[in-house]
């Protein structure tokens, strides 16, 4: 079974699509925790339309912070396994069900991805390594190669490290797959395309800057 975090701050637009994404997976054996963090459009009311009983609500007031809530969110997960759902992207039918398949093996297993639009139009995909041995040395290279949302990995193993660097919001998601490679973790990448990534004007990745060498300090 799989706890699926998903972070929502201002969301309405996609939320749905995101969402909806979820509940049509093949893989059924899951529990959603959607945590609210310092929203103010109409995303409240959208989740609360929802009635599936996987699915519970968090309102963390204005505590904003995309990491601060990832970290909030793990504490309540009931799973020994969690994924990362953006509010924005969109998970193919199938993705959870190919990923369990390899959790005895892997520590860490993400997918390859398409990026997408504000229209779902769809514009190439990044070249993601799949197997152990290159994720390690492109990520410790500075290239991050395990998409968040299309991340399942060992919630013991998250907390472990400590979660998520509640200062790097934005980049949190390459920081902690460093933590994790430095633990000695085994990573994988399914080898097809299983998310749709929206990249548009509010990305988070695009509101603000780091230095990798900082990220990537001993």
């Amino acid at each position: 079974m799989i706890s699926i975090l998903l972070a929502v701050y201002n969301g309405e637009k996609y939320i749905n699509q995101s969402i909806d994404s979820i509940i049509n997976q093949t893989f059924k054996d899951w529990e959603l925790l959607i945590g609210f963090n310092g929203t103010t459009d109409g995303s409240k009311d959208i989740v609360s339309s929802y009635s599936d009983e996987r699915i519970k609500i968090f309102d963390f007031g204005k505590d904003k912070g995309k990491a601060k809530t990832l970290n909030k969110l793990i504490k309540e997960a009931k799973y020994d396994w969690c994924a990362i759902q953006d509010d924005d992207d969109i998970w193919l039918p199938e993705k959870l069900e190919k990923q369990f398949y390899q959790l005895d093996y892997f520590d860490v297993v993400g997918t390859l991805i398409t990026y997408i639009d504000e229209n779902n139009t769809h514009h190439g995909s990044p070249n993601l390594a799949t197997d152990h041995e290159k994720i390690k040395s492109k990520s410790l290279s500075g290239i991050n190669q395990i998409a968040n949302s299309s991340s399942v990995f060992y919630k013991q193993d998250a907390l472990d490290i400590g979660g998520w660097d509640e200062s790097l919001d934005g980049i949190e998601d390459y920081d902690f797959w460093i933590k994790l490679l430095r633990k000695g973790c085994l990573f994988y990448n399914t080898p097809e395309c299983l998310v749709l990534h929206r990249i548009h004007k509010d990305s988070n990745f695009n509101t603000k800057q780091y230095s990798l060498s900082e990220i990537l300090r001993c």
